[in-house]
């Protein structure tokens, strides 16, 4: 008879999942790579909203960080129509005997990947065993209606899924409705203010710095007469500017920096069209500020140089400005390639079914393309790709006492060339990348007919109520109603 103490039932559960995996993974070694079977776990904490698998069964929900950022890969939005997400729903199981539930796991944790967790499919789904280290945790906010129509307070559900992705029970439901009085909350006036504008507030401040850093960088070299630095080193300047302004940013406001970048995020990902205003003002408003800092700590040496502040001279090492000798044709294709070519790469970084590069490293990354494209590109038009680089440097320009003829230079450059071209460029590169490769339902590029008809009625609707003309809006509200039941009946929810 053995006096060795049998181990608990969830240690068991949790060795024989691990050696199930790791058999698993000595079986499937191939020079290969991955076979396409099984599906991969996403390691850059991409967020998934709900429904999303629905319209993508290719993918899997793995993270829960749900912010743009050029610091991380882009979540995953489901546009327009969201549909029913019925199969997610968790029952509450309530016991009155045990009282109040027991504090929750934290989610960031729970939601961590390690080797005891095991893939879809296979012979581990038969098993109906769940430990509690293999679920993952889904944290959300549920608000219903009373039978009065008034909205009962917000409560927060913690529910609980197996590695396959079954439901396995609620673990805690509490609410969040009491809060502290306004004399006991630990934030200041300033830091309200700051939480209610933050995305703004953080794309200031990143703009800032990438401009601050470009134009300064620009700035000594010219003031030294390459003393100081070399044509490479402005190259440099610009890169590392645009890392360092994303390190900044990313967290608070996604760092894009660009107005070009934003719009086609906007269009081409989901990105809410309503913040576009706002993120171009900051941006623009950001590099302003940042060129003015540049210029007054530069300003004597600019004096110095030149005796005065001349556009042709170090005004070029501020704003952006074709060569004379080059045709519009070619300024123009020349800031279009080359800022389809940044856009097609953002959204490749940013796309978690690539190959993204890894934690913390998407700044650094992007920071070598710019200063790749400006090095290839830049000895035409100074390498612009940004329409906030060109127009708040040449505003700071302007404020700092340069002659306003800098804003009808080259045939008013500055519009068609430092705006237009940029523009039509990232969306361009965005298109190419969605053809060739991006395969999720938020990209327009992979919109259904149906829905682009359903969307297209929904304007209608919109204009039809702004105009009086309730019946014609009624009859369109009838056509979207059976345009999604259309929808839900066949499964076409692209």
């Amino acid at each position: 008879m053995s006096n060795a103490t049998p181990q608990p039932t969830r240690q068991i559960a949790r060795q024989s999942t691990r050696t199930r995996v790791n058999q698993r993974r000595n079986e499937d070694i191939n020079l290969a790579g991955p076979q396409p079977q099984r599906p991969r776990l996403d390691p850059h904490n991409t967020y998934y909203e709900p429904g999303y698998k629905q319209q993508n069964p290719w993918t899997q929900e793995e993270g829960q960080n749900s912010g743009f950022s050029l610091a991380g890969t882009f979540p995953h939005k489901v546009r327009w129509q969201k549909p029913h997400n019925s199969d997610r729903k968790v029952e509450i199981a309530e016991d009155e005997e045990k009282g109040e539930a027991e504090p929750a796991p934290q989610v960031s944790a729970a939601n961590e990947q390690g080797d005891q967790q095991a893939p879809h499919g296979g012979e581990d789904s038969e098993d109906t065993a769940v430990d509690e280290d293999d679920c993952k945790f889904a944290d959300e906010e549920v608000e219903s209606q009373s039978s009065s129509g008034r909205s009962t307070p917000k409560k927060r559900r913690l529910d609980a899924f197996a590695p396959n992705h079954t439901p396995a029970g609620a673990v805690v439901e509490r609410s969040d409705t009491k809060e502290l009085p306004p004399s006991e909350r630990p934030f200041n006036e300033w830091a309200r203010l700051r939480i209610k504008f933050h995305r703004p507030l953080a794309e200031f401040l990143g703009a800032l710095i990438f401009a601050f850093i470009g134009c300064g960088g620009d700035l000594a070299v010219v003031t030294s007469q390459q003393n100081a630095g070399t044509l490479y080193s402005t190259y440099w300047n610009w890169g590392f500017g645009i890392m360092f302004a994303i390190y900044v940013a990313g967290g608070g406001s996604g760092g894009f920096i660009n107005p070009a970048l934003t719009v086609m995020l906007s269009l081409f990902r989901g990105f809410p069209a309503r913040r576009i205003p706002t993120y171009i003002l900051a941006q623009v408003t950001g590099c302003f500020v940042g060129a003015l800092l540049a210029v007054g700590i530069y300003l004597d040496h600019i004096y110095h140089l030149d005796g005065g502040l001349i556009p042709d001279s170090t005004g070029l090492y501020l704003y952006t400005q074709p060569k004379p000798w080059v045709s519009a044709a070619t300024t123009f294709f020349t800031e279009f390639l080359g800022t389809a070519v940044l856009g097609c790469c953002i959204l490749a970084l940013g796309d978690s079914g690539n190959s993204p590069p890894g934690a913390g490293m998407h700044a650094f990354v992007i920071g070598l393309l710019v200063q790749v494209l400006v090095m290839s590109f830049g000895y035409t038009t100074h390498g612009c790709f940004n329409p906030a680089r060109d127009l708040g440097p040449r505003l700071a320009a302007m404020a700092a006492g340069y002659p306003t003829s800098l804003f009808t230079a080259s045939n008013n450059y500055w519009i068609w060339g430092a705006w237009g071209a940029p523009m039509c460029g990232a969306l361009a590169g965005a298109l190419m990348y969605d053809l060739c490769i991006f395969r999720g339902g938020e990209s327009p590029v992979n919109f259904s007919y149906t829905r682009y008809k359903l969307e297209g009625r929904k304007g209608l609707r919109a204009w039809l109520r702004t105009l009086g003309r309730d019946k014609g809006a009624k009859e369109s509200e009838r056509k979207i109603e059976e345009g999604i039941a259309h929808e839900r009946r066949h499964g076409s929810m692209l």
